[in-house]
């Protein structure tokens, strides 16, 4: 009796271990192979990126190539950034067939609409930390070499269309210095001096080759600009929707204005919302349209102003506005000891707040050395280059600081000694002694 109870215990025991290593093995069996589908999965999704972005690569004189940076590129875009995309294939129609005409014209692949995404998610006012701004982010010397001009109450860098004439233009620029649609990539993001300078150390003259010695930034440029190239041809592949953007425009005109206007006054004039004057017009910052300056309407209202001119602007003409003056030329101003910024504006005719706005300040306070951006009038810049000049007395024999003084009407000793850092009042014969400009 006792070995039979023994044995029966036995097979129990049996029967239990066996059963939970074959849940075990089962459990095992399951999970390995959950990772091998996910694996295939992902390898499978990876294999149709790359079959795709083949596609587009045989279609374009660009090398649009797949590799583990544009993987990640890619990725990130379809992962991370998926509302982007729907706003970006959302905003497409509003920009790509201007974008399509001008890189047209001057001969560039019409991939290159793409790079308006990476650089500023197609948003004229788009501004860099660096001050690079508009749909192309243009710096502010770059810009001016391409004859956007920047006044206070306009920025060309945000107006859409010449911002992608001077973007255009400078595509076939580089494309003369570097002959590859890759380089010219890397050279509109790291310059093309930068980008020069490194081939020479380098020896090396393609841009994947090149890749790992150029800034991280410029590093990911390329790829970033293949991904985007993928995900704006197959985002419905991926399940991603279009966001049609408010006040979605698509067709709009463009005229030149015989007189000045507020946004408010044309908003009632024509019946439609200062938003969408706003919207269409970003390269205004001062919610008023000089003289001679390009106004865009959607296309229905602008056949209603065209049709009526003449009243519009016997409207305009009755209407008491003070007329801008739009003949300003922009100019930098460095802080000297003893400026503060009421100083700086009566010297140069030109309000406070503009100045805070102009330079982003936070606070009055002023450095010596600080660079500060004024926006002159014409008969004014010269006036004011004249006072920035520092004009300089050579001390003689016997002069001293009273005497200096009252030479030069509007001059205290004290503000002598505050503007030559002076501690004292004896003067050298031959010392030079700048004048504070009044």
């Amino acid at each position: 009796m006792r070995k039979i109870i023994v044995t029966i215990i036995t097979l129990l025991v049996f029967q239990f271990t066996f059963a939970g290593n074959t849940h075990l093995f089962f459990s095992d069996s399951i999970k390995t192979k959950q990772i091998n589908s996910e694996k295939d999965k992902k390898e499978t999704e990876s294999d149709l990126i790359q079959a795709r972005l083949k596609i587009l690569n045989e279609k374009s004189p660009i090398d649009l190539v797949y590799n583990k940076a544009v993987e990640n590129s890619i990725n990130s875009y379809l992962k991370k950034n998926k509302k982007l995309v729907s706003r970006m294939v959302g905003l497409a129609p509003q920009y790509f067939p201007m974008f399509e005409s001008c890189l047209d014209k001057y001969d560039i692949p019409l991939e290159f609409k793409y790079l308006a995404i990476v650089e500023s998610a197609l948003n004229p006012r788009a501004r860099s930390r660096s001050g690079a701004k508009g749909l192309w982010q243009f710096m502010y010397a770059t810009g001016k070499q391409y004859n956007l001009n920047v006044t206070s109450y306009l920025d060309e860098r945000q107006d859409p269309y010449k911002s992608t004439e001077a973007a255009c233009q400078y595509f076939a620029k580089l494309y003369e210095m570097f002959g590859d649609w890759n380089l010219v990539l890397a050279a509109y993001n790291g310059g093309p001096g930068y980008l020069s300078r490194t081939m020479a150390k380098t020896g090396l003259y393609d841009y994947w080759q090149l890749r790992p010695y150029l800034r991280r930034e410029t590093r990911g440029y390329v790829p970033a600009f293949v991904a985007v190239n993928y995900v704006m041809n197959f985002y419905q592949e991926h399940g991603i929707e279009i966001e049609l953007p408010q006040n979605f425009i698509v067709q709009t005109d463009t005229i030149t204005l015989k007189t000045q206007i507020e946004f408010s006054v044309l908003a009632e004039l024509i019946c439609i919302s200062k938003e969408i004057i706003f919207q269409l017009n970003p390269s205004i910052t001062k919610g008023v349209f000089p003289k001679n300056t390009n106004i865009t309407l959607p296309s229905d209202v602008m056949i209603d102003f065209v049709v009526n001119e003449q009243a519009v602007y016997t409207f305009i003409k009755a209407v008491e506005q003070k007329e801008i003056l739009i003949n300003e030329t922009r100019f930098v101003y460095v802080v000297k000891q003893g400026d503060y910024l009421g100083k700086i504006a009566q010297q140069n005719g030109v309000p406070i707040n503009d100045i805070r706005k102009w330079n982003k300040l936070k606070n009055d306070k002023l450095t010596i050395g600080k660079k500060l951006v004024l926006f002159l009038k014409d008969d004014f810049k010269t006036t004011a280059q004249k006072k920035t000049e520092n004009p300089v007395y050579i001390v003689k024999q016997g002069d001293t600081l009273w005497d200096i003084a009252n030479k030069y009407e509007g001059i205290s000793v004290s503000e002598l000694m505050r503007h030559n850092n002076l501690n004292s009042n004896q003067l050298k014969p031959g010392e030079k002694i700048l004048l504070p400009t009044s």
